[in-house]
């Protein structure tokens, strides 16, 4: 399917460590089809921006060839992640030094830069896909973006080529609020210039440090940067193909005897996430219904699923349903923790093997000429 004739824009989710390896599944498949050299823009958001970071931090700053993906940064990848848990090293270190407690993601950024090997600063990317990592900005409540060429939200204004460590990048996307909370950014050191989107009178920011939660506060899908919801939707300049990666987890009730406890409040949050969210979905699958220009990956989809959706029947059902897990499996993957902790190694394989087949079977179903 890669020829070089499309420019993908793609945008993948927030879901902690779900995500990171749901993507690396779905990005397995596409770098089969050599498809992972078409890429000229990446947005991602908390889970997939740990995703793409290692994929960065273990090629060399560069993005990999699919050749190289599949054969080296993928094993590279899946034996840091097992070897690793970031979450219980984050908590040993927070026990021993317990004034991180109100600095709990900048110990991420230590964590995954020293035990994941996510080093480097932005500037040592290559150009080439662009790739924005999201953010939420708690003191205006915009979108907070870092990307090879400047990083900052509209209102606070940019700073161009940022020399900033890509471990603060990535950890201050996944600062989940309650459960990690926010990165504090000193800003005072750096030189800001205004926004062409910002008001007549605006200053450069007069605060010394600014509060950056997960990007999933602003939307978990990290749309913006490849896709408009402008006029019925459109894409970013220089892009032309969008492919949507969704591993957001389920926010079904679970009942609490203990009344508004951090997990519920986790849930308050979640219902007005997905709220956002449900907006934002049915606007980019509109679009891409009516172009078809572009798939749409949605965790937790089973075989059966994709193929009763789409209309398919017959052989190339029985096919797929054969060779993919069951529907209880995808549900499982769907429902697997928000969290940071290192999973199982057949769980790690579970989701890996289920990113891989909902990009497998949304393709076979509505794209290929197998159908």
């Amino acid at each position: 399917m890669g020829d070089g004739q499309r420019k993908i824009g793609m945008a993948l989710s927030g879901g902690g460590i779900r995500a990171t390896i749901f993507h690396l599944g779905v990005l397995k498949w596409m770098a089969e089809k050599n498809m992972l050299e078409d890429i000229v823009r990446l947005s991602s958001v908390s889970g997939a921006s740990l995703c793409i970071g290692l994929i960065y931090s273990h090629n060399d700053f560069k993005w990999p060839n699919s050749k190289e993906y599949l054969n080296e940064v993928l094993p590279k990848i899946q034996k840091v992640i097992l070897e690793k848990d970031i979450e219980k090293l984050a908590l040993m270190r927070l026990i021993i030094s317990p004034w991180w407690w109100n600095k709990k993601v900048n110990l991420i950024a230590k964590v995954i830069e020293k035990y994941w090997g996510i080093s480097g600063t932005i500037a040592d990317l290559d150009k080439n896909p662009s790739w924005y990592i999201n953010c939420t900005t708690f003191e205006t409540g915009k979108r907070f973006r870092f990307s090879q060429d400047r990083m900052g939200d509209y209102q606070i204004g940019y700073v161009e080529n940022p020399k900033l460590p890509l471990a603060v990048a990535v950890a201050s996307s996944a600062g989940f609020p309650i459960l990690i909370g926010p990165y504090k950014l000193r800003i005072d050191k750096y030189p800001w210039i205004k926004s062409s989107y910002a008001k007549k009178d605006w200053t450069p920011p007069k605060d010394k440090i600014i509060h950056l939660w997960d990007g999933g506060v602003y939307d978990n899908l990290g749309l913006e940067s490849v896709y408009k919801m402008d006029n019925g939707g459109c894409l970013s300049e220089g892009v032309d193909y969008l492919i949507v990666s969704n591993a957001s987890g389920s926010s079904g009730y679970k009942k609490r005897k203990d009344g508004l406890s951090s997990k519920n409040l986790k849930r308050l949050l979640d219902i007005s996430m997905d709220q956002i969210g449900a907006l934002r979905n049915r606007n980019v699958m509109d679009y891409i219904k009516r172009t078809q220009k572009g798939m749409y990956f949605k965790i937790g989809n089973s075989a059966e699923a994709i193929t009763e959706a789409s209309g398919i029947h017959g052989d190339l059902r029985e096919k797929l349903v054969t060779q993919c897990m069951c529907t209880a499996d995808a549900i499982k993957v769907r429902d697997y923790s928000t969290t940071l902790s290192k999973p199982s190694t057949s769980n790690f394989n579970l989701i890996l093997q289920h990113g891989y087949e909902v990009a497998k079977c949304t393709y076979t179903c509505y794209y290929s000429q197998e159908k």
